[in-house]
């Protein structure tokens, strides 16, 4: 089963319905979907629990291995 990341879940369910499940702005997940920002921690926190874990701290920040 295909894991997938923050940036492809935001690209199927659009930017405004992102928004609404993760409890924060469109612009936001605009610029996670883009790259431009990650999300903090607290939000990392609030986007496993809505998604109930489908999306993990690997799918939103990448491996952990990537950043060592």
């Amino acid at each position: 089963m295909k894991k997938i990341t923050l940036k492809e879940y935001i690209e199927f369910v659009g930017n405004k319905k992102a928004a609404v499940i993760f409890d924060c702005s469109e612009a936001a997940c605009k610029a996670w979907r883009y790259g431009y920002r990650q999300p903090t921690i607290n939000q990392a926190k609030k986007i496993i629990i809505a998604t109930k874990g489908s999306l993990t701290y690997d799918a939103i920040y990448g491996p952990v291995t990537e950043h060592i």
